[in-house]
């Protein structure tokens, strides 16, 4: 099992919006619906790249199975954040995104001497509040979003 993350191209849009559209709890929570369309996915691209973001497709044995983006300085904190992870919602609870996390991790501190990582989760997104504990992320504060959501900030040192 091996997983790589490849750059994240307008060829590869379908690949995302299946997984982002795999995942309609959480399309619900960000964007108030369960589905977006292809313009609301080249509008985050778009938006990523203004920031400065990496997207890549996670993929398993050659096989889209999620999503990462990462800002490797955010320019407002001086922190390295995690902007999006995730993975096919036909893929949840199979322990694919603790092993993708740890793959990306060693990714970020070998190759691009990332040392800590900060995210936000929102607020109501449950699963994803014990996921990251689960992978070792710690409380910082609550915070708002850009799309003015409640959230929480976590960190990790890697």
């Amino acid at each position: 099992m091996s997983f790589t993350f490849i750059p994240s191209t307008s060829e590869q849009l379908a690949y995302e919006l299946a997984i982002i559209n795999s995942n309609p709890r959480y399309n619900l929570l960000s964007k108030g619906k369960e589905r977006i369309t292809e313009s609301e996915l080249q509008a985050e691209h778009t938006e990523a790249a203004q920031l400065g973001a990496e997207r890549r497709l996670i993929c398993l044995d050659g096989v889209p199975i999620g999503i990462v983006e990462w800002l490797p300085l955010y320019p407002l904190d001086g922190y390295p954040w995690l902007g999006l992870f995730m993975i096919d919602g036909r893929k949840h609870r199979s322990g694919y995104g603790a092993l993708a996390l740890k793959a990306l991790e060693e990714h970020l501190l070998l190759q691009l001497h990332i040392r800590e990582l900060r995210l936000v989760v929102l607020v109501d997104n449950e699963p994803a509040h014990q996921f990251w504990k689960k992978q070792q992320f710690r409380y910082v504060k609550p915070t708002v979003t850009h799309e003015g959501l409640d959230a929480i900030i976590y960190e990790k040192q890697l």
